[in-house]
């Protein structure tokens, strides 16, 4: 995506599947219209072999991905919500005026705690459990929606 250098970018664990991916493209390319957006996908960890070391091995593959000088924002269910679409738009607005965000989106097994610890911030979704794959689709809603309320753009329903 992006045909300019990207002010926003989404690294995430995995592709997203049937019936997500016609949402989250859909949201991703509105995003990227509006602010210039670079979605990075890496191969996800089988499970299998210990879910810390699949956390280990996504975050290498996380970090060799990440905008260098992109203040990095982790999507962690511990951290705290923003309180609504426009508070999460009001800080969005601050972050990009002065460098690039990357927003970091775990597999199946979470975010490795190191590469928690590397990222300038967290924020969750929400107190509910979701699949990584939703979660990326409702962060893309949510760019979508902070941007359209940031710049007065109607917000198409």
């Amino acid at each position: 995506m992006g045909r300019r250098a990207p002010r926003l970018q989404i690294a995430c664990v995995g592709r997203l599947r049937p019936p997500l991916d016609a949402a989250g493209r859909l949201y991703e390319e509105r995003v990227d219209r509006m602010a210039g957006l670079r979605v990075d996908e890496v191969a996800a960890e089988p499970i299998q072999r210990g879910e810390a070391r699949a956390r280990a091995a996504e975050a290498e593959r996380l970090r060799a991905r990440l905008l260098p000088r992109a203040a990095r924002v982790a999507l962690d269910p511990a951290a705290r919500p923003p309180g609504s679409s426009d508070a999460f738009a009001a800080w969005l607005e601050r972050r990009m005026r002065d460098r690039p965000v990357a927003f970091v989106v775990g597999g199946a097994a979470g975010l490795d705690a190191a590469l928690l610890a590397e990222c300038d911030e967290r924020v969750s979704l929400g107190p509910l459990t979701m699949p990584h794959q939703l979660a990326r689709v409702v962060l893309a809603e949510q760019l979508y929606r902070a941007l359209c309320l940031s710049s007065g753009h109607p917000y198409p329903h």
